[in-house]
């Protein structure tokens, strides 16, 4: 199987887990994510860290923690993750009634 960030993120977004964070989210690990996707958890961590720096992740504050692999014992950080809210767009007639400006 190939894992690209958009595998990743189409597996997250159809993982539904048991742990629920204080919103009601569903949150996941990489081995979460791994076993869903039926493969091995590297390839799905390096996706999480670009998802997290594209933001369309999250870690869950609190729970991080670090692990070493198991072949080279290289640290790496362990945490649950979420996917982030995603903003909705603006609603202009709204802002230009709040300001006084009247509509558009």
């Amino acid at each position: 199987m190939n894992v690209t960030t958009e595998t990743v993120l189409d597996a997250i977004r159809a993982y539904e887990g048991e742990i629920k964070d204080a919103e009601g989210v569903s949150v996941f690990t990489t081995t979460d994510i791994a076993a869903a996707m039926g493969c091995d958890e590297y390839p799905v961590r390096a996706a999480c860290s670009w998802l997290r720096r594209f933001r369309l992740i999250e870690a869950v504050e609190g729970t991080a923690c670090m692990r070493r692999t198991r072949r080279t014992g290289e640290r790496y950080t362990a945490c649950f993750y979420r996917l982030k809210p995603q903003a909705r767009p603006a609603d202009f007639d709204a802002l230009y009634q709040v300001f006084g400006l009247g509509t558009r």
